[in-house]
This record gives structure tokens, C-alpha cells and sequence, in this order.
């Protein structure tokens, strides 16, 4: 009776490994300096970006290693976020596309004159079931947050 008490008790300590599941986001940050120049950096998960695009047809294969589909992730990238100041896109330029391990970064620079800012984030949220972006604007050494989800629209930066 006791070897039964002690296999049952030694049972229920035993904790089986839990998996984590990695969520379906993008990071963003926004540094804005003094004078109004905007850098900008996107970083998506490699494996969820290629297939993604690849499902929507944006891309030929789910591959984002070629110069080609890299541009495709830019351009897709450029249209489905927005900077705003008082309402109005600001002007961003792309810059680039590049991999480094399984995280693919996308670059944009631009200028803002305006305190009154908002931003729009909607990359890949019609496309990965569950898509949160998270914006990280820096500003006067402080950060602000925004996270986007689901149908969220434009957010204001505090």
C-alpha cells in the first residue's frame, strides 16, 4: 500500500515539458531624431513572412533569399504601413531588404517635421491568422509602444 501511495504521489510530480509556441509578429522601430530624420526598421520571422507572401501570391515560391522576392516583401511592406502626421502619409523611402538568420529586416527612412504623429501597422494581419505588430517609436530618449491587432486601425503616438 505504501510502494502504491509513493508511486502515485511521485506521479503527480512529475511535469511534462511544456512547447512553446512562437506568435505570429512583426517588430517595428521608429527612431526619430531631433531634426526630423526617420529610421525605420521592420524585422518579420523569416519562415512566416516567405510562406505568408507565398500563399497570398505575392511570391513565386516560399523563398525570400532572392534580391527579387526580398523587393516583393519591401514593396508589400511599404504598402501596408503608414506613418502619419495630421492625418497625411509621411513620405518613407525604401531602402532595403536583407536576411540575417530567420529574421528578414526591411529598412525605410523619411523626415517628419510634426508632434502630432500616427501610425498605421497592418503587415501580414489579413494574411497569418492571430498577425500582431508591435511598433516601437523612439523620440527624446523615451519609447513609446503600439501594438496592432486584428482590425486595428491607425494608432496615435502618445
Amino acid at each position: 500500500m505504501i510502494q502504491a501511495y509513493l508511486a502515485l504521489a511521485l506521479a503527480g510530480s512529475y511535469t511534462v515539458p511544456a512547447f512553446a509556441h512562437r506568435l505570429a509578429r512583426t517588430e517595428t522601430e521608429i527612431r526619430i531624431e531631433a531634426n526630423g530624420q526617420l529610421s525605420i526598421i521592420h524585422v518579420y520571422h523569416l519562415q512566416d513572412a516567405q510562406n505568408a507572401l507565398y500563399k497570398a501570391g505575392l511570391i513565386e515560391r516560399p523563398d525570400l533569399m532572392s534580391l527579387q522576392s526580398r523587393a516583393k516583401l519591401a514593396l508589400y511592406t511599404e504598402s501596408s504601413f503608414a506613418l502619419l502626421e495630421n492625418g497625411q502619409p509621411v513620405s518613407l523611402t525604401l531602402i532595403g531588404a536583407e536576411v540575417q538568420g530567420d529574421s528578414i529586416y526591411v529598412y525605410q527612412e523619411g523626415t517628419t517635421t510634426a508632434d502630432a504623429l500616427s501610425v498605421d501597422a497592418r503587415m501580414l494581419r489579413g494574411l497569418i491568422k492571430g498577425q500582431s505588430n508591435s511598433v516601437n517609436i523612439i523620440r527624446n530618449n523615451r519609447t513609446v509602444t503600439l501594438d496592432f491587432r486584428g482590425d486595428d486601425g491607425p494608432k496615435p503616438v502618445a
